[in-house]
């Protein structure tokens, strides 16, 4: 577990409200269903949750999917905790696994798919560059990365209310999600045909959905 890494809502000890406040200020479900038709996932295919958190994106790729081989990973040993009760409560056949921080467990090109929902503007510009070489590797030949994080502003409203996220949460990792740096990282990072699918306006600022395409 690296000892650098930003908690899902910053400290620790938010941890065991994470559902319940995502649950009240955020579009959360609307947001991973978006996701998850925008991966356009298709029967048996290996898919990914990087960054899965409480599991509630990996879980409803199972619910929608459950021929598919389902895995989540997160660096953060406390919130695998409540996402392994989870699933234990659904009996859930998903794997949920800890990362290190620096290699993904598993091996070269073994996902069609790979999902993160509010992931990378936790990371610094070089963990993010860093994650996106990693989730390349386990990529299959032509395999996707389907993002749904902060994006590059809309409008001043937009930028008003990710500023005031800003301030609440960091300047130093998000930053590049407001300059609009994540398509850029990706193809840096090997990826081709890197798209903007849509954004979309929330009550802290503006959120992209993005896709890339393992070279």
């Amino acid at each position: 577990m690296p000892s650098d890494y930003i908690p899902a809502l910053k400290y620790h000890f938010l941890t065991p409200i994470y559902d319940w406040f995502i649950w009240l200020t955020m579009p959360e479900i609307k947001v991973k269903k978006r996701l998850i038709q925008q991966a356009d996932i298709k029967k048996g295919q290996a898919i990914l949750d990087f960054g899965c958190g409480t599991a509630t994106l990996t879980l409803m790729i199972e619910d929608l999917h459950p021929d598919c081989t389902i895995a989540g990973l997160d660096v953060d040993p406390q919130i695998l905790t409540i996402a392994n009760k989870k699933a234990k409560l659904k009996n859930s056949s998903i794997q949920l696994k800890e990362f290190d921080g620096k290699t993904l467990p598993f091996a070269d090109a073994s996902f069609n798919k790979v999902l993160s929902a509010w992931v990378f503007h936790h990371l610094t510009t070089e963990q993010k560059l860093h994650a996106f070489r990693e989730i390349r590797r386990v990529l299959k030949p032509k395999g996707e990365l389907h993002i749904a994080d902060w994006g590059k502003a809309e409008n001043g409203l937009m930028r008003f209310l990710f500023f005031v996220v800003q301030v609440i949460d960091n300047f130093y990792t998000t930053h590049d999600n407001i300059k609009g740096k994540i398509p850029q990282f990706l193809a840096i990072e090997g990826f081709e045909n890197v798209e903007i699918k849509g954004n979309q306006s929330t009550l802290f600022g503006t959120l992209s959905y993005l896709k890339a395409i393992k070279r």
